[in-house]
C-alpha cells in the first residue's frame, strides 16, 4: 500500500471518528443566572416596546410609519437574537430542561415574524409594483401582529415555572419546599433588578406580558420562601 493511500485511509477515519463522538453536554446552569436572564430579557423587550409606541405615535405620514415598522422589527429582531444567543449558552435539568427550548423557540418565531414585517414594509416603501399583491399584503399585517401577541404571551406564561426553577426541591422536616436555592444576597439582588422594572407600575389594573410576568416573579419571591443561606427546620 503506497504512502499515499494510507495517509488517505487515515484522515478518512479520522474524520469518521471525529464525526461520531457525542457532543459535549452543557454544565447546568445555576438557576440564579438563568432568572436574571430571563429578568433582563423582560426589561429589554419593555424598552422596545415603550420605544416603539413612542416612534409610532410621532409618525404622521404613511412613510414614515413604514419606516418606523422596519426600525422597530430590526431592533427587535437584533435583541431577541441576543436572547437566543444567551439562553443557547445554558441548561436546566429536569424537570425543567424543556424551559430554555421553549423560550428559544419562541423567539426565534419572533424574529421570523418581524423578517415578515420588514418584508411587507419594504415592499410599500419601493413604491407600486405591478407584481404585489398590496391588499393581501395589508390583510397579512394583523395576523403577524396576533402571531407576535401570541409569542409574547406564551413568554408570560412561562413565568411562573421560571420562578420554579428557584424553589430547591428537597422537602423540609414536614414535606415542605420551603427554600429557594439562592442565598439572601442573590434574593435581594434579584428583587431589586425587577424593582427597577417595576417601581411606575400600579399593582392593579392592566398590564402587558413583561410586566406582568416580571410581576409575578417579584410575587413568587415575596411568598415566604427562605433563602439557601437560612437555618432548615
Amino acid at each position: 500500500m503506497s504512502k499515499t493511500v494510507l495517509l488517505t485511509l487515515l484522515l478518512c477515519t479520522g474524520v469518521t471518528v471525529g464525526q461520531n463522538k457525542p457532543g459535549r453536554v452543557k454544565p447546568e446552569t445555576p438557576p440564579i443566572d438563568f432568572v436574571k436572564e430571563y429578568v433582563r430579557e423582560l426589561i429589554s423587550d419593555e424598552g422596545l416596546k415603550t420605544t416603539g409606541v413612542k416612534e409610532f405615535g410621532e409618525a404622521k405620514t404613511p412613510n414614515e410609519q413604514l419606516s418606523t415598522s422596519l426600525y422597530v422589527s430590526k431592533s427587535a429582531q437584533l435583541e431577541l437574537r441576543s436572547h437566543v444567543r444567551m439562553l443557547k449558552g445554558m441548561r436546566l435539568g429536569k424537570p425543567f430542561d424543556t424551559l430554555i427550548p421553549d423560550l428559544i423557540g419562541f423567539y426565534q418565531r419572533q424574529i421570523e415574524l418581524h423578517q415578515n414585517l420588514i418584508d411587507i414594509s419594504t415592499k410599500f416603501l419601493a413604491g407600486p409594483q405591478s407584481s404585489a399583491d398590496y391588499p393581501a399584503l395589508m390583510a397579512r399585517v394583523p395576523q403577524i401582529r396576533a402571531e407576535l401577541d401570541a409569542t409574547r404571551k406564551a413568554i408570560f406564561e412561562a413565568a411562573a415555572l421560571v420562578f420554579m426553577t428557584l424553589i430547591d426541591q428537597k422537602p423540609d422536616s414536614q414535606g415542605n419546599l420551603s427554600h429557594l436555592v439562592i442565598t439572601r444576597a442573590e434574593k435581594s439582588e434579584l428583587q431589586d433588578q425587577l424593582e427597577i422594572m417595576l417601581k411606575d407600575e400600579p399593582e392593579k389594573g392592566d398590564h402587558d406580558y413583561y410586566i406582568s410576568a416580571a410581576m409575578i416573579l417579584q410575587a413568587g419571591l415575596q411568598k415566604g420562601h427562605k433563602c439557601a443561606d437560612e437555618p432548615w427546620e
